[in-house]
């Protein structure tokens, strides 16, 4: 005779195992029977899966180049994933996990926020465009464009893109900031413009933003305020960037970066509301180079700007260890190192258009 305590044990055993899977199994395994379905696409199942500890956080590359030497030159996006451990001095294995040829204009990636990225593409002031994207699950959202009214003297001088969940009404949504330069008076435009998609709508709004441009500010997903943030005390001639160090929010800056052997970073943390502490000092023993970012706590990743090889100078550890990939052919692009957890989170919309895909986005859109 079966108990109800024996059936609970045995549904908690299969709940157990499956959160420990990777999302590609999982994905296999909702064909397995209804109830094994309902409970792979349940909102509280896909937290847990996420937040699992076999669920490890792994560092993707992505790289955006151009390759001249065919004609016409080619225009290739790839994303590469490196092992869970990676050893300070020595080569770490790589695979890549995608690639797509023939890509138009590729600008940005943003991300991720639970598993999410909001893919970016556009060079022209109205010719921006964006995509949700969700590698593990590979489902891809071409979002509505947004359009700002502009005046004929503007050109493009800065954006910010930024992606985070309103955790109240479980919606995933967009925030882009535009800056533009008035060309006839040959000065920054002083109106930050301002809008904000909404997954659950799948509209954009307009915000209202009364801030200078040249500022640090904080946004919340929720109630879609902005507010003004003290940043590190960085002299303004010296070059600076916000980044994060271990999930919290950081700050590096430096009067001479990206000088062979000589060029010293200082690592800024935030405590509190408002005060920030310089962490240390870093004095990464490389030649021409530029910061792309950190790495846990004590890893700094750069470009090496001769070779366009990317390398990682782990303070601790004191030792400079190259990634191993090889971009001199495809230099002329973009890379974006990335700490990425996969993820079961849907995108797609009730009812997916066939242009509601990666590829067609990165070559077609």
């Amino acid at each position: 005779m079966t108990t109800s305590i024996d059936s609970y044990s045995r549904e908690e055993t299969v709940n157990d195992i499956l959160l420990r899977l990777p999302v590609k199994s999982l994905l296999r395994f909702k064909c397995v029977c209804k109830s094994w379905h309902d409970l792979i696409k349940s909102s509280s199942f896909i937290k847990k899966h996420f937040d699992n500890e076999s669920n490890r956080p792994r560092l993707w590359f992505c790289k955006f180049g151009v390759d001249y030497r065919p004609q016409p030159p080619l225009r290739a996006i790839n994303f590469f994933l490196l092992p869970e451990k990676i050893i300070a001095g020595v080569v770490p294995a790589r695979q890549r996990i995608y690639r797509c040829e023939g890509v138009s204009d590729f600008r940005g990636i943003y991300g991720p926020v639970d598993g999410l990225f909001l893919l970016e593409k556009g060079h022209f002031l109205l010719n921006v465009r964006f995509a949700w994207w969700n590698p593990a699950t590979k489902e891809c959202r071409i979002i509505p464009m947004v359009q700002f009214e502009l005046q004929r003297f503007f050109d493009e001088h800065d954006r910010v893109v930024a992606i985070g969940l309103d955790s109240v009404n479980q919606d995933y949504k967009a925030l882009t900031l535009r800056i533009y330069t008035n060309e006839e008076k040959n000065e920054v435009y002083p109106k930050v413009f301002a809008a904000i998609y909404s997954s659950n709508n799948d509209s954009w709004k307009y915000l209202d933003p009364n801030f200078p441009y040249d500022s640090i500010t904080t946004f919340d997903f929720v109630t879609e305020l902005f507010e003004e943030m003290e940043g590190p005390p960085i002299s303004g001639e010296h070059w600076g960037a916000l980044m994060l160090r271990g999930g919290s929010l950081a700050a590096m800056s430096c009067d001479e970066m990206a000088q062979p052997q000589t060029s010293c970073y200082d690592i800024w943390a935030r405590i509190g509301e408002n005060n920030w502490i310089k962490v240390y000092t870093v004095n990464p023993p490389i030649t021409w180079h530029w910061p792309l970012g950190m790495w846990g706590y004590d890893k700094f990743i750069y470009e090496m700007t001769q070779t366009y090889n990317n390398v990682y100078y782990d303070h601790t550890a004191k030792k400079v260890t190259d990634f191993g990939f090889n971009f001199t052919d495809i230099g002329s692009g973009s890379i974006w190192p990335i700490r990425y957890k996969e993820s079961l989170v849907p995108i797609n919309r009730e009812n997916p258009t066939e242009q509601d895909n990666l590829e067609y986005f990165f070559t077609k859109f």
